[in-house]
């Protein structure tokens, strides 16, 4: 078998569209592709023999001349990828499919707040997983992490949360790959919780949307003709950055902190119980928080006029519904917002945030816009 994971750049564009539209047959490839008829079958018989790809018969076709009457599908299991989510508060890691399937899957506290320590917990978990799940590592595509932070002016450097303040000075690209035995990627949370919205989510056929991201903090991403639009230094999108620290903002930290000042303090995010909702803190929160994310959804809609903006995160749940329906039930977005608002949508993927990161690996091999080679039309 050659290398599966070296793909051209129509190769990439065949397997990305059968994973986003589902089975197709190599005629309907090269009309939606335009390319030619026997480039679609010397790509797809490479694919199939390389075990990303299986064709079977459609019932729904009979053979016509130059074309048999079969389906291109995904085989989930050609590739599989490693993904590891951590915040202040657990280390949660999986081993997935090309599908978005997951093969193994773990969810520890978090033993120590020390970098090495949450790393070598993360890494040791990821190998046992891989042996539980049975996976050929000639078929590990890779491994993803996030964890919670804004880039820097080097998008290989996070900048700390405050839960995360004895941290050294992380270089993502040099100082993971040690604890993992394989390449590893890197995105903060908020952006690759996008990508499992894209790939495997309630976005994936979306050619355009935004993401904001609800942990301790805001975070976000915006996709753009299916691809993560990150900015320069990977700054894109970021809309906490929007909200002063200084004052009060829509995040889970802002949160805690205010229920602290009402006399009950939590530590983690994951304290916070539906015994809290009904708090008046968490209701006089809730009522300005809503406030300030339909201001931002109208920021949103206002600069990159997207199709949809989905919501999500670890924040509890019925905050994150109830920000939705604030939003939702109002004829507007904004004064003068004349437009249909965008469509506001819960993410689908954020109760297995694990799933973004391993979406990392499957985003670089299969991602035509990721393709750093020469592109031609027969390759």
């Amino acid at each position: 078998m050659g290398q599966p994971f070296d793909l051209s750049f129509n190769a990439r564009r065949i397997v990305s569209d059968i994973r986003r539209v589902g089975p197709m047959s190599r005629a309907d490839l090269a009309r939606t592709l335009s390319i030619t008829p026997s480039t679609v079958t010397r790509l797809a018989v490479q694919l199939i023999d390389d075990g990303l790809l299986c064709e079977h018969n459609d019932p729904n076709r009979k053979p016509q001349k130059g074309y048999p009457a079969k389906l291109l599908t995904i085989n989930p299991r050609g590739l599989c990828t490693a993904g590891v989510y951590l915040d202040p508060d657990r280390i949660m890691t999986c081993i997935s499919t090309l599908s978005g399937d997951i093969l193994a899957q773990d969810e520890m506290a978090v033993p120590d707040r020390s970098f090495d320590a949450i790393m070598s917990a993360a890494g040791a978990k990821v190998k046992n997983l891989i042996e539980d799940a049975n996976v050929d590592m000639n078929r590990m595509a890779g491994c993803g992490v996030s964890y919670p932070g804004r880039y820097s002016q080097d998008p290989n450097l996070v900048m700390r949360i405050s839960q995360f303040k004895g941290w050294p000075k992380v270089n993502v690209r040099r100082d993971l790959s040690p604890y993992f035995g394989m390449p590893v990627q890197h995105m903060n949370d908020a952006k690759a919780a996008c990508l499992a919205e894209l790939y495997h989510g309630t976005a994936r056929n979306l050619q355009n949307f935004c993401y904001i991201w609800l942990s301790y903090g805001i975070g976000g991403a915006a996709v753009v003709d299916q691809h993560p639009y990150l900015g320069r230094n990977n700054g894109a999108a970021e809309w906490g950055g929007l909200f002063p620290k200084s004052k009060p903002r829509p995040s889970g930290q802002d949160l805690l902190d205010s229920l602290g000042r009402a006399g009950l303090p939590l530590d983690r995010l994951s304290d916070f119980t539906d015994d809290h909702l009904t708090h008046p803190a968490v209701t006089q929160w809730r009522k300005r928080a809503s406030e300030q994310m339909r201001w931002l959804c109208l920021v949103i809609a206002r600069t990159f006029a997207p199709q949809g903006i989905v919501i999500g995160g670890t924040l509890h749940n019925s905050l994150i519904e109830g920000f939705i329906r604030d939003i939702t039930d109002r004829d507007s977005l904004g004064e003068e917002f004349e437009q249909a608002a965008p469509k506001i949508i819960r993410a689908s993927r954020d109760h297995l945030p694990q799933l973004g990161p391993a979406a990392l690996p499957v985003h670089n091999v299969l991602s035509p816009a990721r393709y750093l080679g020469q592109v031609s039309k027969g390759r």
